[in-house]
């Protein structure tokens, strides 16, 4: 079960990164790449810039839904021992 949370979490931040990095790019910021994790970085930002900022909602929200649907579901199906 903490696999799965750890999952949705990650799937999440992503999510509100790509968004964010959506809104920054409509705004015309500039954004600093980080010296960690820089080729994911590169990925949202070319996303954020290809999808723009509903593109980039609708990936976030669907991807968010999707990964929480799979907890509750497993939860609700899984084998009590």
């Amino acid at each position: 079960m903490l696999k799965r949370i750890l999952y949705f979490s990650a799937i999440l931040i992503f999510s509100t990164l790509l968004i964010a990095f959506a809104y920054d790019i409509s705004d015309g910021k500039e954004i600093p790449y980080s010296s960690t994790k820089q080729d994911t970085q590169e990925t949202l930002v070319y996303l954020a810039t290809k999808l723009g900022i509903t593109g980039s909602w609708i990936v976030g929200l669907t991807a968010s839904g999707i990964s929480l649907f799979r907890i509750i579901y497993k939860k609700i199906h899984e084998k009590n021992p």
